[in-house]
């Protein structure tokens, strides 16, 4: 089984000005995620069936949620401060310092994609607590960026463990795989 795989370069030298403004800056990406993830969970629907009747995963749809985690990734990971360049808007990197890696795997068991929605659930009371903590975090780079422009990396850190728990949380839950989520590199 498979994971998706991100990483950051940490850079502890950061910009006050784009970082006082990110919020903002990320609007943009936003609002394309938004669209594109609604196609996305559609496709997953599709996909849950598919597997339930054959065993397979189909990797056209597989492709397009691939290219959307992996956007989704990058534009995430801007919006929570764990880089400055802006990130190109779309599936293909613009020399953003991250790396997404996922291996496509045909196979998928069909008595877990079945009770996908229902395993999903501790899962997402994890990430609802990570969520609550990282904010916290958040609001702290934010201050100590735009004060004294750099960024602790244990905030960093704990930010970028919470964003690799997201991105295969969401690899789970749109079916792309069969590993449960966690936060390893």
């Amino acid at each position: 089984m498979t994971s998706p795989h991100f990483s950051v370069e940490y850079s502890e030298s950061r910009e006050r000005l784009t970082n006082f403004f990110r919020f903002i800056l990320a609007i943009p990406h936003l609002l394309v995620l938004n669209a594109w993830g609604s196609l996305v969970q559609v496709l997953a629907f599709i996909q849950w069936w598919l597997i339930l009747f054959t065993g397979m995963r189909n990797q056209g749809i597989w492709n397009l949620q691939n290219s959307y985690l992996g956007y989704a990734s990058r534009a995430y990971a801007y919006t929570g401060l764990l880089f400055d360049k802006w990130p190109a808007i779309g599936e293909r990197p613009g020399g953003e310092p991250t790396t997404y890696e996922f291996i496509y795997e045909q196979k998928a068991v069909r008595l877990s994609n079945f009770f996908r929605p229902i395993m999903l659930i501790p899962a997402l009371f994890i990430y609802f607590a990570l969520l609550i903590v990282t904010a916290f975090a958040l609001l702290f780079s934010w201050f100590t960026i735009v004060i004294a422009g750099k960024q602790p990396q244990g905030f960093f850190n704990f930010i970028l463990k919470t964003h690799r728990y997201w991105i295969t949380f969401n690899a789970y839950g749109l079916l792309m795989t069969d590993s449960y989520p966690n936060s390893k590199p």
